[in-house]
């Protein structure tokens, strides 16, 4: 049920959701399309023992110092990431001032080997290729005399970036759109909840404030509307009053104790009614109900059991201590769809009330229009 209320507000608010979701998807391809591309290349090295080592065993035992001695390593790496390094490779290359800006180096060892990776960014793949190359060359040559027992050999050289990494336009595209859903149902969502207090503002204009139950004008609005709707579709509609009442002990009461079993029947008689039906304070302890698409005899029946709900269940003031047993008389009057006025079903249903009351208090009179 909360997914339908969701979607009924995206829907609903379609004009705030859809250009959210335009400018934002807009601004990220804008975005995607205009950055300069980086392209990335990658080349890696071996640190072995050279051929110094004359036999195999002696071959091994560097190769157990080269493990247990990462320095070794680490240092080559550190060589790498040198700018004097880079300096050597551009001017191998005799790369400009601004290119060298533009090109990034990282050296490092790939964890737990003896292999070490240069990493070269930039925004030209071919130079990016030849820069990580003449990087690697340059490693090389320079850390020879570092270490007499081992040396750094190539194992595979960079190759031709042939996209670039960043940016992503497919990944930028999908988020773009996913955050522009998400921004614009954030908007649609708080647009609901900013509007919803001042429906509920509004809502006191229509409510009793003793009872919590609809006021009189809100009950002569809808019964007009209703008696429109039941005659335009021949729908049965049906409008019964109830007198509440404890034999007299509640008039004898203080006012809070008389308001506070009211409030209490409202809140017990409205678990019972519908979503549909109005259940409206008509003056002192006379409610009405109005009852949509209910012939006759059926609100005779929905109102009986009301009836019985409220023998049934004492009010407890707990302020003040006091238990009431109440009862209520009621009244149904049958809409037959041949008046227009509110007023003429009113009056009808004050007569069924009335009659009820000179009868007996425990039946629920019936009557229809003629």
């Amino acid at each position: 049920m909360e997914l339908r209320a969701y979607l009924r507000t995206l829907i609903g608010k379609w004009w705030i959701v859809l250009p959210a979701f335009l400018i934002t998807f807009t601004s990220t391809t804008v975005f995607t399309f205009t950055q300069v591309p980086v392209y990335q290349a990658i080349a890696t090295f071996v640190v072995t023992p050279n051929t110094s080592f004359e036999d195999v065993r002696s071959y091994l035992s560097g190769l157990e110092v080269l493990s247990r001695r990462s320095e070794i390593s680490t240092t080559y790496a550190e060589v790498g990431n040198s700018h004097h390094i880079k300096n050597l490779a551009a001017d191998e290359l005799d790369v400009s001032p601004a290119q060298k800006r533009s090109l990034s180096v990282d050296s490092q060892l790939q964890a737990g080997t003896n292999i070490l990776e240069i990493t070269v960014t930039g925004n030209d793949p071919i130079l990016v290729r030849d820069f990580t190359n003449a990087v690697g060359t340059q490693i090389i040559a320079y850390v020879q005399e570092l270490y007499e027992m081992y040396e750094l050999k190539p194992l595979d050289q960079a190759t031709l970036p042939t996209s670039p990494i960043k940016p992503n336009k497919v990944l930028n595209l999908a988020l773009g759109g996913i955050l522009g859903l998400a921004l614009g149902a954030g908007l649609a969502f708080l647009a609901e909840y900013l509007q919803a207090p001042l429906e509920h503002v509004a809502s006191f204009g229509i409510l009793d404030n003793e009872t919590g139950a609809y006021n009189n004008r809100y009950l002569v609005h809808r019964l007009k509307g209703e008696m429109s709707r039941a005659k335009r579709n021949s729908y049965p509609l049906s409008l019964a009053l109830m007198n509440v009442d404890h034999l007299g002990e509640m008039n004898a009461s203080s006012t809070q104790v008389r308001s506070e079993a009211l409030r209490q029947v409202v809140m017990l008689l409205k678990q019972y009614l519908r979503e549909e039906d109005i259940m409206a304070r008509l003056n002192g302890t006379v409610f009405a109900f109005l009852l949509p698409d209910t012939p006759g005899e059926r609100a005779k029946e929905t109102i009986e059991k009301l009836q019985t709900r409220i023998a049934r269940t004492p009010v407890e003031i707990e302020k003040s201590g006091i238990k009431l047993n109440l009862t209520g008389t009621a009244g149904v009057a049958a809409y037959q769809c041949k008046g227009d006025k509110q007023d003429e079903l009113l009056a009808l249903a004050t007569r069924a009330l009335e009659e009820a009351e000179a009868s007996n208090h425990e039946k629920v009179f019936l009557l229809s229009e003629n």
